[in-house]
């Protein structure tokens, strides 16, 4: 019993990169990494921003705002030119949120359908707001935990 229990919590975390991952393209665009952190640092190619931003149906002008960078800057980059750090950082950290909605609400439409509805938990703001900073998304993620376990306001 202890055994599988370790076995879990030493592949959790595996488990968590392994959707971000996918969220991003995958192996096949992202290639191999130990952990989200490497990748970041490597820097993910522009293939994964365009990857997700078809998986996870955001709006475009959101996304870049979020990642504080302008459309035009982005279309500079090639297919596999690597991000900078800073938005390769960012983008996880969003696909972190998406996983873990797709997680919870078990497709990205309905995950969008929850972020675009006001929000009894954030006082009737509407959850696609707070995806303007890090914190915003930071606080989203601790919402999506306590809507997991139950806890309500």
């Amino acid at each position: 019993m202890w055994k599988i229990f370790v076995t879990l919590v030493e592949n959790f975390p595996n488990m968590r990169s392994r959707q971000i991952t996918e969220l991003l393209g995958g192996v096949k665009i992202v290639g191999k990494s130990k952990d989200l952190t490497d990748l970041a640092q490597a820097g993910l190619p522009k293939q994964a921003l365009i990857f997700f931003l078809k998986k996870s149906n955001l709006d475009e002008r959101r996304l870049y705002a979020y990642l504080d960078v302008t459309k035009r800057a982005l279309d500079n980059y090639k297919p596999h030119e690597k991000l900078r750090l800073y938005v390769s950082d960012r983008l996880i950290h969003l696909a972190e949120l998406y996983a873990k909605g797709k997680e919870l609400f078990d497709s990205f439409d309905h995950f969008n359908e929850w972020l675009n509805r006001p929000s009894v938990d954030l006082e009737g703001v509407h959850p696609i707001d707070l995806i303007q900073s890090r914190t915003g998304v930071d606080q989203l993620l601790t919402l999506l935990g306590r809507i997991e376990h139950g806890i309500l306001v």
